[in-house]
């Protein structure tokens, strides 16, 4: 009798044993894996207020995160760049962080609440453009010595930005516009022939394994631009070989910043 229990207590220790095993070999596993959707630390050279705005334009509260560099001082004057979906701002700030520009730049996150809604033509997009033009610049820029606006967007937010060219082109004084779609009713060049007289810069990229449409909608709005002449408005069509709809947007926001 007492030896059976003592192969009982043999049992439920090496049970125990085992468990505790597989429990730190998971743990150590878990701490080296990082989520598909962690947010990276913001760059040391970095810092970041958030801003509540109660939009009477959209009938919402949205948030806005906003960069600057340690060594910035007020008088400074700066390039000021508005990030479309600013929920992964972050990103393109710490790509940011790591160039030299001719003078600080100030990063501006603009927070989704909806972005179909927003972003897309057909939906509201000339309300979310309102809420920028008459609600956000002014309660963002007041204090500083702005040398450039500019605005960045990518994928459905290149869209907007594309769209924001045509419908306020002396809002911003450069539009980066990566991978831009959809843009399939602008790009027809009697819509840009209203530009020649604005002062202002359009850089827009894509990749070369990016999705077929952006390619194509892209390839069409650069041959239609070829074609016409500008006295004033300039711009530039990059395409970033070996990458993808998503690998190309930090570098076009690198690339656009500095054309």
């Amino acid at each position: 009798m007492k030896k059976s229990v003592t192969i009982s207590n043999k049992r439920v220790l090496w049970s125990i044993v085992g468990f505790i095993f597989f429990a730190i070999i998971f743990l150590v596993i878990k701490g080296f894996s990082q989520p598909e959707n962690t947010i990276p630390l913001l760059a040391e050279n970095y810092t970041i207020d958030t801003l509540a705005i109660n939009s009477s334009v959209l009938n919402e509260k949205r948030e806005i995160l906003i960069y600057k560099p340690q060594e910035f001082e007020q008088d400074d004057s700066v390039l000021i760049i508005y990030l479309l979906d600013g929920e992964y701002s972050v990103y393109h700030i710490n790509c940011i962080a790591k160039e030299q520009f001719d003078k600080p730049v100030i990063g501006i996150g603009i927070v989704n609440t909806d972005r179909r809604r927003d972003m897309i033509p057909g939906n509201q997009p000339d309300k979310f453009l309102k809420f920028i033009s008459n609600e956000l610049i002014s309660e963002i820029e007041s204090g500083y010595l702005i040398d450039q606006r500019i605005l960045f967007g990518h994928s459905n937010a290149g869209g907007f930005t594309v769209y924001s060219i045509i419908n306020a082109p002396s809002l911003f004084d450069k539009y980066i516009a990566s991978s831009p779609t959809p843009i399939t009713n602008i790009i027809d060049a009697k819509i840009y022939k209203q530009l020649e007289n604005n002062k202002i810069k359009f850089y827009f990229s894509y990749g070369s394994k990016d999705k077929k449409r952006v390619k194509e909608w892209s390839e069409r709005l650069h041959d239609n631009l070829q074609k016409m002449k500008f006295d004033y408005f300039e711009w530039k069509n990059e395409i970033y070989e070996g990458e993808d709809h998503n690998s190309s947007a930090t570098i076009s926001l690198i690339k656009g910043l500095q054309y």
